[in-house]
């Protein structure tokens, strides 16, 4: 018999569980999602945590996230599957460890974009030393992925709008950039959610016949969550706020 049990790309913070000051009740430990070494864990509420059960035992539920592969491993959540870390930096295997032939793709773009990673550190250098904002270069498999920057604890906004012009003065156009409310993301084009779901879509059988969701609550999971068939936002989202009202 045909397999044409649905695929699911879901995006994880803010979508299928967040932190404690985002939720709109108590937490609960037996629904903790995702361990934090700062201690801000992650919890799923009461419908997140059924729907997840939902898609576990349905589909084939792919996460397709901005955290690191490292940073997946502190989930509770039992994925199975492919996994899609660091903005599409990385496809890790059903079986572990990452995807061979994705890591030599990610691999040959970063070394294209030394030069620009090069560029961002250096653009929002200043920034950094006065300890308005914290920036580092996202890693996979010993590969830089992505720049990431985010407001310090207790700095203002301006200063993600300063790091903001800084590093579009440096690149320009040349990485795909992401914002919201405390940090911003700069990722070579090749590298993001669309190209790994892309590169899935094509690998996994039956992707003509079988149903295939995209979940995500920012802005930069549209590209992706665009490649599928259907789309689910949640509705306390940023997709939501800027595209849905009225």
């Amino acid at each position: 018999m045909t397999d044409l049990k649905p695929i699911i790309f879901a995006d994880l913070d803010d979508t299928l569980f967040q932190t404690v000051r985002k939720m709109s009740e108590p937490p609960d430990e037996a629904r903790l999602a995702s361990c934090a070494t700062n201690g801000s864990h992650s919890y799923m509420t009461l419908s997140q945590a059924a729907t997840v059960a939902w898609l576990l035992e349905t589909t084939r539920l792919i996460p397709t996230t901005a955290r690191s592969s490292e940073v997946l491993k502190r989930t509770t959540i039992g994925f199975c599957d492919y996994k899609i870390c660091s903005n599409g930096g990385a496809i890790i295997l059903p079986t572990g460890g990452h995807d061979p032939d994705w890591a030599t793709h990610v691999a040959n773009i970063s070394q294209q974009h030394s030069a620009a990673f090069e560029g961002l550190q250096a653009a929002v250098s200043d920034l950094v030393s006065n300890g308005l904002v914290r920036s580092w270069l996202v890693y996979e498999a010993e590969t830089p992925v992505y720049f990431l920057a985010k407001i310090s604890a207790g700095s203002p906004e301006d200063a993600l709008h300063a790091a903001q012009a800084a590093c579009e003065q440096a690149v320009g156009s040349d990485l795909v950039f992401h914002r919201n409310a405390r940090n911003m993301s700069l990722t070579p084009k090749g590298l993001t959610k669309i190209d790994a779901v892309n590169e899935l879509i094509k690998r996994l059988p039956n992707t003509d016949k079988r149903p295939i969701w995209g979940m995500g609550d920012s802005i930069s999971d549209l590209p992706f969550m665009r490649s599928c068939q259907m789309m689910v936002i949640p509705s306390d989202s940023q997709i939501s706020e800027t595209h849905l009202q009225g």
